[in-house]
C-alpha cells in the first residue's frame, strides 16, 4: 500500500510540476499573413465571405477524416461551420461584415461556438487600378493549459503550423480565383433582329492591339457629356467596326451609347449623335472575359460559313456590352453580344 501511496504523490508532484511549469509560459500569440491576390475586391470578399468556398483552398481541408458540417447559413455575419478530425474538432463564425473591406470571425478548437474562441480577421485592400486585392489573414489570441500542453507535443508550435497553414491557403486561394474568372461560355442565339435607335458615338481609328485601351476613354467621355447635359441612356453601351485591315492591323471603330430620342446637339460637342436602323444580324453571346472576344468572333464567322449566310456587308458588326465592368467586377460574368449584320432574305426571328 506504501508504494501505491507513494507512486500517487509522485504521479500528483508530476501533475502539478507540468501545471506549473506550462501554467507560467506565456500563451499569448497574433499570427498574420498577407498576399496579393490576383482578383478585385469584390470577388475575393464574395468568395471568402461564404464558407462553403473554403473547401476548394483551405490547405486544412485536404487532411484525412476530416468532416465537415454545414448549417443552412454559411454567408455574412452569423455564418458558421463546424468539423471533426482525427485530431480534435472545431468551429468557426463569422460575426462582424464589412463589403469588400473586412470580416471578423471567431476560431473555436475542441469546443462549441458557445465558447469565446480565437479572434480571426480578414482585411481587404483594393490595389493596382482595382485589378488586385492585398489580402491580410490574422488570428490571435492566448492559450490556456491543455492547449499549451497539446502544442508542445507537436512538431511544430501552434504560430507556425498556422502561418503556413495561411501562406499556403491564401496561395490556394488566388489560383483557384484565377481559374473561376477564366471561364467562358460562347454560344451561338442565331437570327434576329437588332432593334437600333438613337445613339451618341465617338469614332476613332487605332491599331487593333490597342483598341481595348481606346474604348474605355471614349465611353467615359460620352458618359461624362450626357451626365452633364441630363441625357439618360436606353440601352448598354456597344461598339461598332467600320473597318477592319488584317494586313496593317488597324482598325476605324465607333464607341456608343444608346438614347431614347434624338440628341440636338450644340456646336463643338464632343460627341456626335447617330440613328442605327432595324437590322438583321446573326447574334453571337460571349459570357466570360474579353480575352476571349476573339474566339467568340471566330465562332460567329464560323457558323456563317457553315450555314451559308450572307454577311449584309454595308452594314457594321458590333459588340454589345449587356453586363460589364464596373457593374460587374468577375470577368467570368461579363456579357457580350456579337451582332454580325446579314441579308435581309436571311430570315430572322422578331427583334430584340
Amino acid at each position: 500500500m506504501k508504494i501505491l501511496k507513494y507512486l500517487f504523490f509522485l504521479i500528483l508532484i508530476l501533475i502539478i510540476g507540468v501545471a506549473v511549469y506550462f501554467g507560467t509560459q506565456d500563451g499569448t500569440f497574433a499570427i498574420s499573413e498577407s498576399r496579393i491576390i490576383d482578383a478585385p475586391v469584390e470577388v475575393v470578399f464574395q468568395n471568402i465571405n461564404d464558407y462553403k468556398n473554403w473547401q476548394s483552398w483551405g490547405s486544412w481541408m485536404e487532411e484525412e477524416n476530416l468532416r465537415i458540417n454545414y448549417p443552412e447559413n454559411t454567408v455574412g455575419e452569423g455564418a458558421s461551420y463546424s468539423w471533426k478530425s482525427n485530431d480534435g474538432e472545431g468551429a468557426m463564425q463569422t460575426l462582424v461584415v464589412i463589403p469588400n473591406a473586412s470580416l471578423k470571425q471567431k476560431l473555436v478548437f475542441n469546443g462549441t461556438l458557445e465558447d469565446e474562441g480565437y479572434p480571426v480577421e480578414w482585411k481587404l485592400e483594393s490595389v493596382e487600378n482595382g485589378t488586385k486585392t492585398k489580402v491580410t489573414w490574422s488570428m490571435k489570441g492566448k492559450l490556456g493549459l491543455m492547449e499549451k500542453i497539446y502544442f508542445s507535443t507537436q512538431d511544430i508550435g501552434l504560430e507556425e503550423s498556422v502561418s503556413t497553414m495561411y501562406a499556403n491557403s491564401l496561395e490556394n486561394l488566388n489560383s483557384v480565383l484565377l481559374e473561376q474568372m477564366e471561364v467562358y461560355t460562347i454560344t451561338v442565339d442565331g437570327i434576329t433582329g437588332y432593334s437600333g435607335g438613337y445613339y451618341l458615338y465617338n469614332t476613332t481609328a487605332a491599331k487593333q492591339t490597342e483598341i481595348g485601351d481606346k474604348i474605355g476613354p471614349m465611353f467615359t467621355q460620352i458618359q461624362y457629356f450626357m451626365e452633364s447635359n441630363k441625357i439618360r441612356t436606353s440601352g448598354s453601351p456597344f461598339v461598332a467596326y467600320i473597318d477592319w485591315d488584317e494586313s496593317a492591323n488597324t482598325a476605324i471603330f465607333t464607341a456608343g451609347i444608346p438614347t431614347s430620342d434624338r440628341v440636338i446637339l450644340p456646336d463643338g460637342s464632343p460627341v456626335i449623335s447617330g440613328f442605327m436602323e432595324e437590322t438583321p444580324a446573326l447574334k453571337t453571346t460571349l459570357k466570360g472575359n474579353y480575352t476571349y472576344l476573339m474566339k467568340a468572333w471566330e465562332t460567329a464567322e464560323s457558323y456563317i460559313r457553315q450555314n451559308n449566310i450572307i454577311k449584309d456587308e454595308t452594314k457594321s458588326p458590333f459588340e454589345v456590352y449587356t453586363v460589364s465592368f464596373p457593374d460587374e467586377k468577375n470577368p467570368a460574368n461579363w456579357v457580350t453580344e456579337i451582332y454580325i449584320p446579314i441579308m435581309t432574305e436571311n430570315e430572322f426571328d422578331g427583334n430584340l
